[in-house]
């Protein structure tokens, strides 16, 4: 079963202070002494001050215009970062012989020179508007008149590079405007050149020959109805003279019919097989073989009556081999004479058919020449389109090649301008005349130093300290006593039974005396390890400059 903690009363607690005296008391003592020693031996330290504002230009923003739109605070962190360097601050220190306690103790240079850093302020001044219009310089130093040489020098170096600075960003403004604008310049050329040779390479297509292109156009287009008429009507014509032709060489094959069909017809009536006496005598011819035939059987062939018969068969056929003879001269001076009158017709129509032939023959020389033309006035046709289809992106290549140009000369006249700007800028920081920095309180001389009142605060402090340590320490020694039974109260509580008798410790009076010597024993040690501490504690707070730092 849980117990609940016996509360103390405030004697009990008090009782715990007188016997934990000593434990309290010895570390407030060491601590104590030891911050005072150390805070005693700290330096003096003197402040000087400056106060410096911004000074409007004395010619005008809107005359001549300012190359930065940076306010003071912007313009504060990077002068600091030149003027509060270690190249600015290191002369100062061998000038106005500065930290010779550091220096003579062996600290580097560096870290000498971060600790004159450290002890620079730079505090801006704020307006109605909440816009820096100034700011205060503090420095501390040992010495009052190095603090105020120090805060003199640093001032006048802000001052000075507030015009320096101007002026080397308007002049390396100005540098860097020459340099684009002669790049700019290049830019504008290479356009125009670029554009100038656009224009030779397309002389011929530029927008403004168009209507000239599309005049000739329609000429040769004109042209090449002129041509296709003509050939049209070469074409009827030989078409006509190939109808004529055609007819020629019909009349032709009908002078050959006609004169073939009267040779037949002549053929036909002068037949000799169709004629009378032709059928007289062949008739008398057969009468006679027929007599031939029987005189043959009655007689033999040299009867007279035979060879007398045979005789006349002989002249019958002598007869009729004449009449044929005499037909066939008759029919071929017929036909004779038919081919004379046919052939006659059939010159002249061959007359007729090659004059048509030639005129065909011209006709198509006239056509070939005529295609001659329409190809080459075609290909003149060809020519002027694909010029007048690529005036489209001439005029497209032109007008980006102007607005490049256009655009490169706005950029060459601006920047033309800002470098103009830029060298009135020039001027006028070089004359002093724009926006500048002005010492309004100077850097005064300090009377008193401004840690005079630190070292008794310092001093009570590392007086609270060791009280605080004491008190831990006791505390670490005592709490653990509080959860054992040490009186009889302990007993009651703890135990809830009453108390009928206690028996006091016992001791000898050799063992009294030993208590007493062991626990002044205990004190003298405590006291020797006090005192003994001190030095190690100065030595520690030397070292850590702890003061020294909250004392800056």
């Amino acid at each position: 079963m849980a117990v609940e903690f016996r509360q103390r009363s405030i004697g009990e607690y008090l009782q715990i202070l007188k016997r934990s005296k000593w434990h309290i008391l010895l570390p407030t003592i060491a601590v104590g002494v030891s911050v005072w020693y150390v805070v005693g031996k700290l330096p003096d330290m003197y402040e000087s001050k400056s106060l410096l504002t911004l000074k409007p230009p004395t010619i005008s923003s809107v005359i001549v215009k300012d190359m930065t739109e940076d306010d003071l605070s912007q313009r504060l962190q990077s002068m600091n970062q030149q003027i509060l360097s270690r190249s600015t601050l290191e002369p100062m220190i061998d000038k106005y012989k500065l930290f010779e306690r550091e220096l003579a103790s062996g600290m580097p240079k560096e870290l000498v020179v971060e600790k004159m850093y450290k002890n620079i302020v730079v505090e801006p001044e704020r307006g109605d508007d909440m816009k820096v219009s100034g700011f205060r310089l503090t420095y501390k130093d040992r010495t009052p008149e190095a603090a105020r040489n120090v805060v003199s020098e640093l001032a006048g170096k802000y001052v000075n590079q507030q015009i320096n600075e101007a002026v080397e960003i308007a002049d390396k403004t100005r540098e860097f405007l020459d340099t684009e604008l002669n790049n700019a310049k290049a830019a504008l050329d290479a356009i125009e050149q670029q554009r100038l040779q656009i224009m030779m390479q397309n002389v011929d297509t530029l927008p403004e020959s168009a209507g000239g292109l599309i005049a000739q156009l329609t000429g040769l287009r004109q042209r090449e109805d002129t041509i296709s008429k003509s050939k049209e009507t070469l074409m009827v014509e030989r078409g006509r003279l190939n109808d004529s032709i055609r007819v020629l060489n019909s009349q032709i094959n009908m002078a050959e019919s006609f004169g073939n069909r009267d040779a037949e017809d002549m053929i036909k009536i002068a037949r000799v097989e169709d004629t009378p006496a032709y059928g007289q005598l062949v008739q008398k011819r057969a009468d006679k073989l027929a007599e031939l035939e029987n005189l043959k059987k009655a007689f033999r062939e040299k009867h007279p009556d035979v060879i007398k018969t045979q005789t006349e068969i002989n002249k019958i056929n002598d007869e009729i081999d004449e009449l044929k003879k005499s037909s066939q001269k008759r029919v071929q001076d017929a036909a004779n004479q038919g081919n004379k009158v046919t052939e006659r017709q059939k010159k002249n129509i061959e007359l007729e058919k090659m004059k048509a032939e030639s005129q065909i023959a011209s006709i198509e020389q006239q056509m070939v020449l005529r295609d001659d033309e329409m190809r080459q006035n075609a290909a003149q046709i060809s020519q002027l389109e694909a010029k007048i289809n690529t005036i489209p992106n001439v005029n497209l290549a032109l007008e980006a090649i102007n607005n490049q140009y256009m655009t490169a000369k706005s950029n060459f006249d601006e920047l033309n301008k800002k470098r103009n700007d830029a060298q009135l800028q020039v001027t006028r920081e070089s004359n002093a005349q724009g926006e500048t920095i002005r010492v309004v309180d100077p850097a005064n001389l300090p009377q008193s130093p401004i840690n005079a009142t630190k070292k008794p605060m310092f001093a009570g402090l590392g007086a609270a300290i060791g009280l605080a340590f004491g008190l831990f320490l006791a505390g670490i020694i005592e709490i653990p006593r509080l959860f054992k039974i040490q009186n009889i109260e302990d007993a009651k509580h703890y135990s809830g039974l009453p108390v009928l008798a206690s028996v006091p410790p016992l001791l000898t009076r050799q063992e009294i005396a030993w208590q007493k010597r062991s626990y002044w024993l205990k004190v003298m040690a405590g006291i020797i390890i006090a005192f003994g501490s001190i030095p190690l504690l100065i030595i520690l707070l030397q070292k850590a400059r702890i003061f020294e730092r909250f004392a800056a």
